[in-house]
């Protein structure tokens, strides 16, 4: 126990600390200098590079911005100036892409289409170089992966209403064990020519808890907006070189021009750099305004830049409705 005197002393003490000027130091931090660098988004695969990809795609079209610094006040921007083209592994140039004004007109500036629509082939080797005035040029390289054999897949209705069909989807992916896979599922309206309406979409019911193995994170992507919130990447660790049945409750949607008489399924075997740019822009948008949240970084593949060139190799079969 504290005697009366040593109480007192404290109390002295605490009294001489609390009249003492407080003491305060300024600690400048130097922002280092920030050189603008090009940032480019582009997807190719097994499917011709033209405006119908592009309108069920959009996210698939070229894009080419611009980094800024942290502290930088000018709004964000794309280029119109800039030269965007792919070659093959000979370094041939296969598609050049210029400027898309009509797209720029809907979205915003920085937006790119193909001149020749060249189709690129599943397992061979293609590079992006992409320039433009008062910048470094950039590159990157893939090798689209190759087709998918043994897909199987089936739908089930349960269910009208007025011009939609409801069911249920069964799909069994069998995956290669000697090597990493990387996928996107998705599912496509077609009308009797088997031809696609943007207006038209295939939706699951998230709620739905039929699945036929215990991975939990496998959903089909909705990929028909320009962003990327609706990508559902997912890969093979869970079921190496095993085969893999997933089971969802769907909704397809048509109207009254547009009655939907195919479900065309496909499973897309996406380039790893294209699984880890969309998994982590998927994270950081899961995480965007959440004071607490882990910074989460977006991870890309072009060289001298930031974005990302990714690739896929679409399998594909048409179920009728």
């Amino acid at each position: 126990m504290l005697s009366l005197k040593k109480v007192r002393n404290l109390a002295l003490l605490l009294a001489g600390t609390a009249i003492l000027p407080a003491c305060e130091t300024t600690v400048e931090v130097p922002i280092p200098e920030h050189t603008p660098k090009l940032a480019v988004r582009c997807t190719i695969g097994n499917e011709k590079l033209d405006s119908s990809l592009y309108a069920y795609f959009p996210t698939f079209r070229p894009f080419v911005s611009f980094s800024q610094s942290i502290l930088s006040t000018q709004e964000m921007d794309g280029l119109n100036n800039a030269s965007v083209v792919i070659t093959d592994a000979n370094g041939k140039v296969v598609e050049t892409f210029t400027n898309d004004a009509e797209t720029n007109h809907y979205f915003g500036n920085g937006y790119y289409k193909p001149v020749t629509e060249f189709t690129p082939q599943a397992g061979q080797r293609y590079t992006l170089t992409v320039s433009a005035p008062g910048y470094e040029p950039v590159t990157s390289t893939l090798t689209l992966p190759n087709e998918i054999s043994g897909i199987q897949g089936s739908f089930t209705k349960t269910g009208d209403e007025y011009y939609s069909v409801n069911g249920r989807v069964t799909l069994t992916i069998p995956d290669k064990g000697n090597e990493n896979n990387y996928y996107l599922i998705y599912g496509v309206l077609l009308d009797e020519q088997k031809k696609i309406s943007e207006r038209n979409y295939f939706d699951e019911e998230e709620d739905d808890s039929g699945i036929g193995t215990d991975i939990n994170d496998i959903h089909f992507s909705d990929v028909r907006y320009n962003d990327f919130y609706g990508f559902r990447p997912f890969d093979d660790k869970s079921f190496n070189g095993t085969t893999v049945t997933i089971s969802r409750k769907v909704n397809c949607y048509g109207t009254d021009s547009f009655q939907p008489k195919y479900l065309r399924l496909i499973v897309s075997s996406i380039t790893e750099d294209n699984y880890k740019f969309l998994k982590s822009l998927q994270l950081y948008n899961d995480s965007n305004g959440n004071p607490f949240a882990e910074p989460v970084r977006v991870k890309g593949n072009i060289q001298n830049g930031y974005g990302c060139f990714g690739g896929f190799t679409n399998t594909y079969f048409d179920i009728p409705l």
